[in-house]
C-alpha cells in the first residue's frame, strides 16, 4: 500500500512538472507574441506621428505662403503695378552698398514667393526655375563686384564712367537673356508667366547694388541741391 502511494505521488509530481513546463513554454510563447505586438504597435504609432508632423509642417508652410501673399496684396492695395520688389529702395536704410550680395536663403525665399505669384505649382518646374534664376542672380552679383570697383574709380570721370555703365548693362542683358532662353527651352514658364516674370524682375535685370546705391544717394541729395540753389538765388536778389 505504501509503495502504491509512493508511485502515485511520483506520477502526480511528474504530471505536475510536465504541466508547469507546458505552461512555461506557453507563457514564453505568449510573452514573445505580446512583445512583438507591442513593438509593432509602437512602430506604427511612431510612423503615424511622423506622418502627422509632416502634414502639420506642410500645412504650416502653406499657411505661411498664403499669409505672405495676402500681406503683399494688402501692401499693393491701390497701386497699379503688381509683383515683388526684388532690389532695394531709395531710402537711406534700404540702400545696399556697392558690391553687396544677398544671402542665398533670402534669394530662395524671394523666389519661392515669386513662383507662388506666378502660379508655378509643378515641383520639377519650380526646382528648375529656382536653380536657373538663382544662378543668374549670382552672376549679376559677380558682375556688380567688378562694376563697383570701376564705378568708384571713375566717379569723377564722366566719360569713362558712362562707358563702363554701357558695358555693365550689356553684361547684365547677356546674363538674363541666357536665363530666359533656358527657361523657354525647358518650358518652365508659359507665355503669360514669362511676361509676368520679366516685369517682376525688371529692376533685378537692369540694376545691381552699385546702381541702386548711387541712384539712391543722388535722389537723397536732390532736396539739398534744390535748397542750395534757392539760397543762392535769394542771395543774388539781395
Amino acid at each position: 500500500m505504501k509503495r502504491v502511494l509512493t508511485v502515485l505521488a511520483v506520477v502526480l509530481l511528474v504530471a505536475f512538472a510536465v504541466d508547469l513546463s507546458a505552461q512555461g513554454r506557453n507563457w514564453r510563447r505568449n510573452s514573445g507574441s505580446y512583445k512583438r505586438a507591442s513593438e509593432k504597435a509602437q512602430k506604427a504609432g511612431e510612423q503615424q506621428a511622423k506622418k502627422a508632423q509632416k502634414n502639420a509642417e506642410k500645412e504650416e508652410r502653406e499657411d505661411a505662403r498664403e499669409d505672405a501673399k495676402e500681406e503683399r496684396e494688402a501692401k499693393r492695395n491701390g497701386e497699379e503695378e503688381d509683383g515683388i520688389a526684388i532690389a532695394g529702395g531709395d531710402q537711406a536704410d534700404d540702400l545696399p552698398e556697392p558690391g553687396e550680395t544677398v544671402a542665398r536663403a533670402i534669394k530662395d525665399e524671394t523666389l519661392e514667393e515669386v513662383m507662388d505669384e506666378l502660379g508655378l505649382e509643378d515641383k520639377n518646374k519650380r526646382t528648375k526655375f529656382k536653380t536657373n534664376v538663382r544662378g543668374a542672380w549670382e552672376d549679376t552679383e559677380k558682375e556688380d563686384k567688378r562694376y563697383s570697383v570701376l564705378y568708384k574709380k571713375y566717379l569723377e570721370n564722366s566719360d569713362k564712367l558712362a562707358a563702363e555703365k554701357k558695358v555693365h548693362q550689356e553684361k547684365l542683358k547677356k546674363i538674363w537673356d541666357e536665363s530666359d532662353e533656358k527657361l523657354k527651352k525647358e518650358e518652365v514658364l508659359d507665355e503669360k508667366q514669362t511676361e509676368a516674370w520679366k516685369k517682376t524682375s525688371e529692376e533685378l535685370r537692369t540694376k545691381t547694388a552699385t546702381d541702386v546705391h548711387y541712384e539712391g544717394k543722388a535722389k537723397q541729395a536732390e532736396p539739398e541741391k534744390k535748397e542750395d540753389k534757392k539760397e543762392k538765388k535769394e542771395d543774388s536778389e539781395d
